[in-house]
């Protein structure tokens, strides 16, 4: 799966091509793209040209229910992004205990994924591929990290994000 907007920097025609190199090896592969944007219709020209419509599905915007389900449904999520911030999108998976694969060069996805803890973290879109063919083809390991990642997203609450934030407040008082 991928989900976000449709965007050239979210680069998804790697994960087009990834799932596409897989296709063959993995039995009832598909990739669920999930978001809207103006660059969809430069999307669903690449997969065309790439002959992947049978195992692709441009979804296109879903509304929250929509997206729970899809993501409950998913194995992985592949987040190809050229820059990318702390990684919502991430943690959506996390929450339905869905690990994910992203660039470790687009930043703020280090901090949302523990590399090989609860995601894996890559530099190449070879690595991608090899990434994504070792959660699909190891359900231990893609278990345990999609339940390391389930447990990492429950630390994201409004009650600790009002307690950090009161650290920092209560930080700044102090220094005056």
């Amino acid at each position: 799966m991928v989900l976000g907007r449709i965007v050239p920097h979210k680069r998804i025609e790697i994960a087009i091509d990834t799932v596409a190199d897989l296709v063959a090896d993995v039995p009832g592969l598909t990739l669920a793209v999930i978001g809207d944007g103006w660059w969809s219709d430069a999307l669903a020209q690449h997969i065309a040209t790439r002959g992947a419509g049978a195992y692709v599905d441009l979804a296109g915007f879903v509304d929250d229910e929509a997206k729970h389900q899809a993501l409950a449904a998913s194995w992985v999520m592949l987040l190809p992004s050229l820059k990318e911030g702390w990684g919502l999108a991430v943690m959506e998976a996390a929450a339905h205990g869905v690990p994910c694969v992203a660039f470790r060069a687009a930043g703020g996805v280090q901090e949302s994924i523990l590399d090989g803890v609860t995601g894996l973290l890559v530099d190449t879109p070879e690595e991608m591929t090899n990434a994504l063919r070792s959660l699909l083809v190891d359900t231990e390991l893609r278990e345990r990290l999609g339940a390391a990642a389930r447990d990492r997203a429950a630390l994201f609450t409004w009650e600790m994000t009002a307690q950090e934030f009161r650290g920092v407040v209560e930080l700044v008082l102090a220094a005056g």
